[in-house]
């Protein structure tokens, strides 16, 4: 019989992991000028022009982002072995 993970684990285990994704594709991508990556809540990175500065900015996203797909992925993962283990009633 095998140790399931307790929602917690993997819920820190996937966020991070999410996380080190997202920060290296922003290290790979590449921004125009006056173009951003994402929106509101999910705000990764935004590239403008502010009077005669160029400014770089990162968003609020990079926190979020992997909080979400950490409770998303690790909810359904619970939900998939709550009812895939069989229960034995006596």
């Amino acid at each position: 019989m095998t140790k399931s993970l307790s929602f917690s684990n993997l819920f820190v285990s996937i966020s991070v992991i999410s996380l080190f994704a997202i920060m290296v594709y922003l290290n790979v991508s590449t921004l125009e000028l006056n173009e951003t990556i994402g929106s509101g809540l999910f705000y990764l990175r935004g590239y403008y022009e502010d009077g005669n500065m160029i400014v770089t900015e990162q968003g609020i996203g990079v926190i979020t982002l992997p909080l979400a797909i950490g409770l998303v992925a690790s909810t359904l993962i619970k939900v998939v072995q709550h009812y895939k283990t069989p229960s034995f009633t006596n």
